[in-house]
């Protein structure tokens, strides 16, 4: 009797290939909705991309102030008031204070700070040249910094100064190698950089040529990255979160344009007379008295057996549809809206909205700035002498709550006209000076016993009296 093999399968097996055909099928199944029914797809209704580069980014940013404004409001406002860097509290300043100073001074190194923070937000990253006078081409180390630490190398004497310093957007720059030495303190950050330099040399229109590329290394960049979420090295685009809602606004007043230039002139119909049975219209002279009243100052149409009609207007406000996207676009930034808006709109904002506005912006200059700015720089350039090398120093940003001489100014005017009337109407029969200007003026009990003093052994001036006549 013949025996048969008997036939094993994988449990496994069957169920693996039933799930690699019922995707395909979902896969089939979702390309065929799309031809069939492509308006189900939101972007592709919306005219959305699918994906965004940061090209893209950089396209809106040229083109669309909006887009400008989504990118730099962070920065500007960050660096509005001038953070100071010293040593200690001493009014005499350190030969590091001096030195410091010095080279904001001449070096415009805030203005460049500031330029380059604004650029790091356009894409995912961007980058600060520092061009030192080493003498050695780009692509290779500073000499003195220890590249595996990226701290100074002990008994290095030779010091460099900073001869220029040059912001990049990440258009036109390439991480090409990072550091591969899990040992090493930057592992995982670049070690060198390709950077597209721009063709002085050429017309506006082709600035950028492929010939003008540059390997720079590390130890010559400060490298910026804001909004960094699971990367040390890459950050979110400011504009990522409302790209959508920026072609929104571009629509909106695109079509605004488009619409009262359409809508404005009104269009017209001709109706032929009911009395013209069989009649043949001469639409060569129709349009050429058209054209005549429409382009030119001709105001009469001569036409004979057709009645010209005015279409209405078709013209509509598009301010609530642009205000909808303006409120969206500042909710999901995290800003208060008339404080996005602009100078004018912040005057009016709420204190409390100022009050989160500021907060905002001492914590990005305290917990980015700070850190990952300005002390990377300043380590750098004491490391190749730029700087006179000390042990600490400090930086302070101004208090952003801190109020301004003009409102300085408005207080004293004010508290002066209440205290003249506090004077002269009697009211200090019911209340004793003491605890008006506590109670009433708010004045703290230092301050309170400071004029009291004064006012004790104040004497007024002399008036020379008239003499009578």
């Amino acid at each position: 009797m013949k025996k048969t093999a008997k036939k094993t399968t994988t449990k496994s097996g069957p169920s693996l290939l039933n799930k690699f055909f019922d995707h395909v099928a979902t896969l089939r199944s979702r390309a065929l909705n799309d031809i069939i029914t492509p308006g189900r797809n939101i972007n592709f209704e919306c005219g959305y991309p699918d994906g965004i580069v940061t090209q893209d980014y950089k396209n809106l940013f040229d083109r669309e102030g909006l887009a400008a404004r989504v990118v730099s409001i962070l920065p500007q406002e960050s660096w509005a008031r001038s953070p100071e860097v010293y040593e200690n509290v001493s009014p005499v300043d350190t030969e590091f204070e001096k030195a410091w100073k010095l080279l904001v001074q001449e070096k415009n190194i805030l203005h460049y700070l500031q330029r380059v923070d604004i650029l790091s937000g356009l894409g995912r990253f961007g980058i600060l040249l520092l061009g030192f006078t080493d003498g050695r081409s780009l692509e290779k180390a500073v000499p003195g910094i220890d590249l595996l630490t990226g701290k100074a190398i002990e008994g290095h004497t030779k010091k460099f100064e900073l001869a220029y310093m040059k912001p990049f957007d990440e258009t036109s720059v390439v991480v090409k190698k990072k550091e591969s030495n899990t040992a090493s303190p930057r592992y995982g950050k670049p070690t060198e950089y390709e950077i597209q330099f721009e063709n002085t040399t050429g017309t506006p229109d082709t600035t950028k040529t492929n010939t003008n590329k540059k390997i720079v290394h590390w130890t010559r960049v400060l490298h910026l990255a804001d909004n960094r979420t699971d990367s040390d090295i890459f950050g979110k685009p400011r504009m990522m979160d409302i790209y959508n809602r920026l072609l929104d606004v571009r629509k909106i007043l695109s079509g605004s344009g488009e619409m009262f230039w359409k809508g404005a002139f009104p269009g017209h119909v001709f109706e032929v007379s009911p009395d013209q049975i069989d009649a043949t219209i001469d639409t060569a002279s129709l349009k050429e008295e058209f054209a005549n009243y429409s382009d030119g100052l001709q105001r009469f149409l001569a036409v004979s057996g057709v009645t010209a009609k005015s279409l209405q207007l078709q013209v509509a406000d598009p301010k609530n549809h642009l205000d909808a996207q303006l409120r969206f676009i500042a909710f999901t930034l995290g800003i208060p809206y008339r404080i996005f808006l602009g100078a004018e709109e912040a005057k009016l904002a709420s204190s409390q909205d100022m009050k989160t506005w500021n907060k905002r912006l001492n914590g990005r200059q305290n917990n980015y700035l700070t850190p990952m700015v300005i002390r990377p720089l300043i380590e750098r350039l004491m490391i190749v002498g730029a700087l006179p090398s000390v042990e600490s120093y400090s930086i302070k940003w101004p208090d952003l709550d801190s109020p301004s001489d003009l409102d300085k100014a408005k207080v004293g005017e004010s508290r002066t006209k209440a205290m003249a009337n506090y004077v002269t109407s009697g009211v200090d029969a019911l209340m004793p000076p003491e605890e008006y200007f506590k109670k009433i003026l708010g004045f703290s009990q230092e301050d309170v016993d400071s004029i009291m003093e004064s006012a004790e052994g104040y004497e007024p001036p002399d008036v020379p009296e008239e003499d009578e006549e």
